[in-house]
């Protein structure tokens, strides 16, 4: 076999093999986004905060503005919100990832405990993982939108 047939070889294995990485490393990140609001979902702040990076920085859209959140206010942030809704369910309606990030469009359905009125709500947001925890976080949900249909306006 020829030298350059050789180097054919090996570039296209090495093309193989990166291709691979990266399947994996979308599925990877993926994978945590999902486990991320399963976590919501049961309400267990335990799991969230385990999935988040120890130095983590959220950045979350809220009806006041933009707040930035550290691990810990996100861990009280699930608690909250179980205590708000029951029967939380997150559909992931799109994912795109991309260089470590992971994006995804949502719909949360929920019963609000205190009015026992259905809730749903969508949002948009953007998880950067790194060593297969979330490093950053990217969120805004239409907190107006369940505000009106909880009556709270």
């Amino acid at each position: 076999m020829s030298r350059a047939a050789k180097l054919a070889i090996a570039l296209a294995v090495v093309a193989v093999t990166v291709q691979l990485v990266r399947r994996r490393s979308h599925q990877d990140s993926e994978d945590v986004l999902r486990a991320y609001y399963a976590a919501w979902s049961k309400g267990d702040a335990d799991a969230v905060r385990d999935l988040l990076a120890d130095d983590y920085t959220g950045h979350i859209h809220t009806l006041s503005g933009t707040e930035d959140a550290d691990a810990g206010a996100v861990a009280e942030r699930v608690e909250s919100h179980a205590g708000a809704f029951e029967r939380v369910d997150y559909d992931i309606e799109d994912v795109v990832c991309r260089n470590g990030e992971v994006a995804a469009r949502l719909t949360m359905r929920a019963r609000h405990r205190e009015t026992g009125g259905k809730a749903k709500t969508t949002g948009l947001a953007i998880l950067r993982i790194e060593d297969g925890r979330i490093a950053e976080e990217w969120s805004s949900w239409d907190y107006h939108g369940l505000a009106a249909q909880l009556g709270l306006e």
